[in-house]
């Protein structure tokens, strides 16, 4: 939960964050891979068996601390601040989205031949999330007017959010690294895909008050504004995995694995539910989403030719 007093008068910072660079390394590094193993595949075609696979599993995921950053077009100089005549464009706002462990839950669909399996694989990782307070300006980022000492207005302000939910499709390599005489195989991964990003239950109240004793006019209650929303947005995320499978039996595989994922940034606009100005809307953005978990699957296969 996250609570202001406007009284703070803080002033805004925005951090910049972003996926882009950590997927075009995924991307590199997924190329490079499938080129290193083709002289597996090229033997592959001929005599090794080839055989499919599903794999099911789930585990205790974690999250990078987010940068949370938003504006409008709220044009109203707050009754309690001397804006002195200046036009407001607009504010801006600077959050962090502080993350706690969480949950992941994996299902994947494959084919190996040879050394090389190649899969697709649906990821829900969920967090419970925290916002921290930064700052906030007017839209063009200058500070806002200072406060009138002896105003008749009072304000608070609460902001909080629920849980970062990240519902992954992606498209998977991987290079198994066999060791003579051992069940347990060791092996490299890399994916590219799409991300459903969801921040929930996002909410947002501005309270303004008449003090005690004093007079408002125009009443106090006409400044409040509430907002009430899911951040969502679908974006492209690149994945690395490192693991080892233990081989049970022909077809069964205990499978521990350490994944990575990294998440471009998720965009969002909505309407306030109340505002001076109906109908208002807000944008809200939020970047450097990065994530790791810890997976434990079951791994089932059949070869060609044999029933599953």
């Amino acid at each position: 939960m996250f609570a202001v007093d406007e009284s703070q008068g803080q002033a805004g910072v925005q951090r910049m964050g972003g996926a882009s660079g950590s997927i075009r390394i995924a991307a590199a590094l997924l190329g490079a891979l499938v080129l290193l193993s083709a002289p597996e595949a090229v033997r592959a075609a001929g005599p090794e068996p080839a055989a499919w696979y599903v794999d099911v599993g789930g585990g205790a995921g974690w999250s990078a601390t987010m940068d949370k950053a938003g504006h409008n077009r709220d044009t109203t100089c707050s009754p309690n601040r001397d804006c002195g005549g200046r036009h407001v464009e607009g504010f801006r706002w600077f959050q962090d989205l502080v993350p706690e462990t969480g949950h992941t839950f994996w299902i994947a669909a494959g084919r190996q031949t040879g050394r090389l399996r190649f899969e697709l694989s649906a990821t829900q990782q969920a967090h419970p999330v925290a916002l921290e307070f930064i700052g906030i300006t007017y839209l063009d980022g200058s500070d806002r007017a200072p406060y009138v000492v002896d105003s008749p207005y009072a304000s608070r302000s609460t902001n909080t959010v629920d849980e970062l939910t990240t519902r992954s499709l992606s498209v998977n390599v991987y290079r198994d690294f066999p060791v003579p005489g051992f069940r347990a195989t060791p092996y490299l991964g890399a994916g590219l895909g799409i991300t459903h990003v969801e921040v929930s239950g996002l909410y947002f109240h501005s309270d303004y008050f008449c003090r005690e004793g004093r007079s408002c006019d125009p009443p106090a209650d006409r400044y409040d504004t509430v907002k009430s929303a899911d951040l969502t947005d679908v974006v492209p995320a690149a994945h690395l995995f490192a693991g080892v499978a233990w081989h049970v039996s022909d077809r069964w595989a205990l499978d521990v694995k350490l994944a990575y994922r990294t998440v471009g940034d998720l965009a969002h606009q909505s309407a306030y539910v109340q505002h001076e100005f109906p109908g208002l809307t807000f944008r809200e953005a939020v970047r450097g989403i990065r994530q790791g978990s810890v997976l434990l699957s079951a791994r089932y296969t059949w070869a060609d030719g044999t029933t599953p």
